[in-house]
């Protein structure tokens, strides 16, 4: 089985999942967001033969999408089209990182984020451990196999941890968790890290952007030395 194939079969059974706590994709602007992805975050970042993948913690929530100040008609269409906000922090954040320290655009990537339901109430509302390692099991980690990446960045502590968690390791502190020591690593070869979000608490909690370079710096070096690497034989299409 192909790439495609195999990630429309794990795109469907997101489609079907439900959860009372949250909403699904489907709840809202008359269901557009739930399209042929796990995440409407891939829509601008789907190279299925990248060799960096981006995992975010979530896409939206519920106060986000039903807002008329955060999703004017500008807002909703640009979310329609590019699967994100272009213009908010996080986002402007990231691609100029990607760029300054891998030489990649966003499009050049695979992105996508861990949760796959939408969450009540603010931004910034938590999601338990448990239900986000839940979807790290479920969508994530057989994600990543299908892809097939060499590196895998996931952005912030809870979203790496997730991931942790879902494996059986023990979590990790962000600053171990972003050092380029190969510590998780899965049967396809892809190396996960977690640097710091990339929205402004994310930098400002990681001691400034100074501090986000030297992390990026380090694991852009060892993307580069595993960029080396040939490709392994099973490696699907």
């Amino acid at each position: 089985m192909g790439k495609k194939e195999a990630l429309a079969d794990l795109i469907l059974r997101r489609k079907q999942a439900r959860d009372p706590k949250y909403h699904a994709l489907s709840d809202f602007d008359g269901g557009f967001y739930d399209g042929d992805f796990i995440s409407p975050w891939t829509i601008s970042a789907c190279n299925l033969d990248a060799d960096l993948m981006i995992v975010a913690q979530d896409w939206s929530s519920a106060e986000t999408l039903e807002s008329s100040k955060r999703s004017t008609p500008a807002q909703k269409e640009a979310r329609k089209r590019l699967g994100h906000d272009p213009d908010i922090p996080t986002n402007k954040n990231l691609r100029a990182l990607l760029k300054r320290h891998f030489d990649l655009e966003f499009a050049e990537t695979y992105a996508t984020n861990l949760f796959v339901f939408i969450k009540p109430g603010t931004i910034s509302a938590k999601i338990p451990i448990e239900d986000l390692a839940y979807c790290a099991e479920t969508y994530t980690l057989p994600e990543i196999e299908i892809v097939q990446p060499r590196m895998v960045l996931c952005l912030g502590k809870d979203t790496f941890n997730a991931i942790q968690r879902a494996l059986g390791h023990p979590m990790s502190k962000l600053s171990e968790a972003s050092l380029p020591t190969a510590h998780t690593k899965l049967r396809s070869g892809a190396e996960i890290y977690g640097v710091p979000h990339t929205g402004s608490w994310g930098t400002k909690n990681a001691g400034g952007l100074d501090n986000v370079d030297a992390i990026w710096a380090r694991l852009s070096s060892r993307f580069a030395e595993l960029s080396m690497r040939p490709r392994p034989s099973n490696q699907g299409d």
